[in-house]
């Protein structure tokens, strides 16, 4: 179809699956895209280390193309873990890194201190929850926010806001929120469980939102935050 965009993490436990993904696809390396992620509890610069030498031998790759900090973590000074990082971009592990999960004032803080250029914070983000300040805060320092959670789980899905702006496009309230996101310059990472919904995902890049249809979906003033729990060590935006 024309992905190439493949987003995993040592958390999911599905890097042999994706090598083998990959290997079976028969597309080129230098084609590909492929994110990674340091989980919560090994943050340590052994521990960062350590799971850099485990790139290679569990996803059958030399090198990936963005790791991130999967959760920002209290126990650990963030300058160590992104030090660590940038080890592992000097060694071409990764060609560029990144957080995940974090607030405006913890990424604008890792932005200060990092050796190696922040280049996303990936977080959960649709049109049940826009995070206007994070948002912003990202974009003032050149970070690409990436949205997980694109269609809030299938929440978007019995949205009648986006089901009627939808209407207008021939389009899903899941291929709304899509657009609405990508007209905001985002990465969008949505999960799909079938071909067809990996064709309509795809297709949604295709829709242009008037103006006044994204001011329309900023303003729904839902705050529907879905990822969240006790492990997380500080609080979501």
């Amino acid at each position: 179809m024309g992905y190439r965009h493949i987003d995993t993490a040592f958390a999911y436990g599905n890097h042999a699956e994706v090598a083998d993904g990959v290997a079976a696809a028969g597309i080129p390396r230098e084609e590909l895209f492929v994110t990674t992620k340091i989980p919560l509890g090994k943050q340590t610069r052994p521990q960062v280390l350590e799971l850099g030498t485990q790139i290679p031998k569990q996803l059958g790759m030399e090198y990936v193309d963005l790791l991130l900090i999967h959760w920002p973590n209290r126990d650990v000074p963030f300058d160590e873990t992104l030090g660590a990082l940038h080890e592992l971009v000097e060694r071409g592990i990764t060609r560029s890194i990144g957080v995940s999960n974090f607030n405006a004032e913890l990424v604008t803080r890792v932005n200060e201190i990092s050796p190696a250029p922040i280049v996303t914070n990936q977080v959960e983000f649709h049109p049940l929850l826009f995070q206007k300040t994070l948002l912003e805060t990202c974009e003032a320092l050149d970070i690409r926010i990436t949205a997980y959670s694109p269609i809030a789980r299938g929440q978007v899905l019995s949205d009648s806001r986006l089901t009627g702006i939808g209407e207008a496009h021939d389009a899903s309230a899941a291929q709304i929120a899509i657009a609405w996101l990508l007209a905001k310059g985002m990465i969008v990472i949505p999960k799909a469980s079938s071909r067809a919904h990996l064709a309509a995902n795809l297709a949604a890049c295709d829709i242009r939102l008037s103006a006044e249809e994204i001011a329309q979906i900023d303003a729904f003033g839902d705050h529907r935050r879905l990822v969240d729990g006790p492990w997380k060590h500080f609080p979501l935006e």
